[in-house]
C-alpha cells in the first residue's frame, strides 16, 4: 500500500464488530468487513506502529504473502489501521496458546517458566512440529528477529499462529505489532535516549531479553532488512517517535 496524502476514513456499523476476549492487554476494538480488518487504537499509536512495520517489512527480503500489510486509517472517527485477511475460504487462525491448551491442558507460558529459555524453545518447536507437522525454525527465528529489530512487546503466545484448512496446517503470515516502538510502554521517556529506552523494553515469551531469544535462534533465520532502502523510505515519512526510532535502529542494528 502506498502512502497517502489523506487518510483513509472509514465508517463501520456495529454489526461488523468483531469480539475476541483472547488478548492479553487491552483489547483493540476490531472490525471485520468485506475480508479487511478494521483496528482502533487503544494505547495509541498502535496503528502507526502496524503502518510502520509494514514498510520495515516491505524493504526485506520476506515475501509479500509472509506479512501482513497495515494502512493506517480513521474508524468511526479514531485512528487505527486495516488489513487484508490473511485466511482463505475455510480456514482459521490457531493460537500457540490454543493448540497447547486444546492437546496438553493449561497455559503454555506457565508451563515453560519452569525451564531455560534455550529449552523452552525447543519444546515449542518440538511441540508444533508433533501437532501441525510443520517445522517453525525459520517462522519463530524471523518473528524474533523482527521483533527484536522494531522492539514489539506483545509477540506472545497468542500472537503466534499457524493456519488451518482443508488441507492441514500452513504457516500464518507475520502480523499484529501495534505494540512496537514504545507504544504503550509507560517506561518510555522522551528526555531519555532511544539506547536508555530501550532497556525499558521486555519479550513476553521465553527469555525476556530480545537479544538472548534471537541469538539462540538466529541461524535459522532467513529474513533480512535492506536497512539503505528502509532508511531512503522512513525519510518520506512524518516525523514520530516511532519513525526516529526505526531510523536509529538502522543505524545500530547488532545483527
Amino acid at each position: 500500500m502506498e502512502r497517502c496524502e489523506k487518510m483513509l476514513e472509514i465508517k463501520l456499523d456495529d454489526k461488523y464488530l468483531f469480539t475476541d476476549s483472547s488478548t492479553s492487554d487491552g483489547s483493540q476494538i476490531k472490525y471485520y468487513k468485506d475480508g479487511y480488518w478494521y483496528k482502533q487504537d487503544n494505547k495509541g499509536g498502535e496503528g502507526r506502529a502496524e503502518y510502520l512495520a509494514s514498510v520495515v517489512l516491505k524493504c526485506s527480503t520476506m515475501a509479500k504473502d509472509d506479512f501482513v500489510e497495515y494502512r493506517e486509517a480513521i474508524i468511526n472517527g479514531k485512528p487505527g489501521c486495516c488489513s487484508r485477511d490473511c485466511l482463505n475460504e475455510g480456514e482459521s487462525l490457531v493460537s500457540f496458546y490454543r493448540l497447547w491448551a486444546g492437546t496438553c491442558g493449561g497455559d503454555i507460558a506457565a508451563f515453560l517458566q519452569r525451564m531455560d529459555y534455550d529449552d523452552a524453545i525447543e519444546k515449542v518447536l518440538d511441540f508444533a512440529k508433533e501437532q501441525t507437522g510443520l517445522d517453525l525454525h525459520e517462522y519463530l527465528a524471523d518473528n524474533m528477529y523482527i521483533s527484536e529489530f522494531i522492539r514489539n512487546e506483545d509477540l506472545h503466545f497468542n500472537n503466534l499462529w499457524v493456519i488451518f484448512g482443508k488441507d492441514g496446517f500452513r504457516r500464518a503470515p507475520v502480523m499484529d505489532n501495534g505494540r512496537s516502538m514504545f507504544v504503550g510502554n509507560d517506561r518510555y521517556s522522551p528526555d531519555k535516549s532511544f539506547e536508555e529506552n530501550m532497556k525499558q523494553t521486555h519479550s513476553k515469551i521465553f527469555s525476556p531479553d530480545y537479544n538472548l531469544n534471537f541469538r539462540y535462534l538466529e541461524k535459522w533465520r532467513t529474513v533480512r532488512i535492506d536497512k539503505d532502502a528502509l532508511i531512503m523510505a522512513l525519510q518520506k515519512e512524518e516525523a514520530s517517535v516511532q519513525r526516529d526510532f526505526l531510523l536509529y535502529r538502522c543505524e545500530n542494528d547488532m545483527f
